[in-house]
């Protein structure tokens, strides 16, 4: 196990021209937000991220870095705005044709792949089952995995406001910071009713695979994890209570050839808590 130091180039993210299409994936059709040039890029968005907590028209700072080295993909999950029904998604193997019907909508053959949080969770079963479709492989704050003695907080009960009480709870789980910039930017007491449809909408989403005990963890990717041979660079906030300490290591020596970077005063959704990170994952993916 090697974890990689922080790599500072000093190039301020520039702009970039974003995109919404809609590409078929099977008998759905799912709006992607399409963004930057270069070699192929599918991001898989997690729980407070683009499709989210951030509008599925517009990449997050984090999405627009990776851009400036990729032609990023970044689809809406099944169950969350412009995603594809879940009534017919079943079970993981279902998620992972899903996945494998959208890469032959936009023409994809062999990827990298960056998944923050669900979106880890199903990078992860992507790379275990259909390898040869994988390049190299980036999880940040990934969910999904089971560890002895590791319990998920109770997210669903975290993430809905209580009465006059906001969005404050949500926050406290999600960020380091619950009273930061990027924490009110995406989760503000007050937010606005589109917003909150958005945010309902992917909870919803989220509920077909994490609901069920033992919430967002599965037993048979810990059991199969070591199958996964792609490079891989996982990537945890150290204030993250989903995916703690013991859970990272956890990921890393069950891998077979992965890298872990530790953000200092980041949580689970460090993608917006870290933007200049986009570099450093952009990094390990073109070493």
């Amino acid at each position: 196990m090697t974890k990689i130091e922080p790599r500072v180039d000093g190039r301020a993210a520039g702009e970039v021209t974003a995109r919404t299409i809609e590409v078929a994936a099977g008998p759905s059709a799912v709006a992607v937000l399409r963004v930057g040039a270069g070699r192929p890029l599918l991001y898989l968005h997690g729980l407070c991220d683009v499709h989210s907590a951030w509008p599925g028209s517009e990449p997050t700072p984090f999405v627009a870095g990776l851009a400036e080295r990729f032609d990023v993909a970044a689809p809406a999950l099944p169950g969350y705005s412009g995603g594809a029904p879940v009534s017919a998604l079943h079970d993981m193997e279902d998620y992972v044709f899903h996945l494998t019907d959208l890469l032959g909508g936009l023409g994809w053959e062999q990827v990298d792949v960056v998944g923050h949080s669900l979106g880890g969770w199903l990078a992860a079963e992507l790379a275990l089952r259909r390898p040869e479709r994988v390049a190299r492989l980036a999880l940040l704050s990934p969910l999904g995995l089971h560890v002895a003695g590791v319990e998920v907080p109770p997210v669903f009960g975290a993430l809905a406001p209580r009465g006059i009480g906001g969005f404050g709870e949500s926050r406290r789980l999600l960020f380091a910071d619950a009273e930061g910039e990027a924490a009110l930017r995406v989760l503000p007491d007050g937010m606005a009713e589109a917003d909150q449809l958005r945010w309902f909408t992917g909870l919803a989403g989220a509920a077909r695979l994490g609901w069920k005990a033992p919430h967002f963890q599965s037993r048979r990717l810990a059991e199969r994890l070591h199958r996964i041979t792609v490079p891989t660079l996982l990537v945890v906030g150290e204030q993250d209570v989903l995916v703690p300490e013991t859970a990272a290591r956890a990921w890393v020596e069950g891998l077979a050839a992965a890298d872990l970077f530790e953000v200092p005063d980041a949580g689970h959704c460090l993608t917006l808590e870290w933007p200049e990170g986009a570099s450093e994952v952009a990094a390990y993916l073109w070493r």
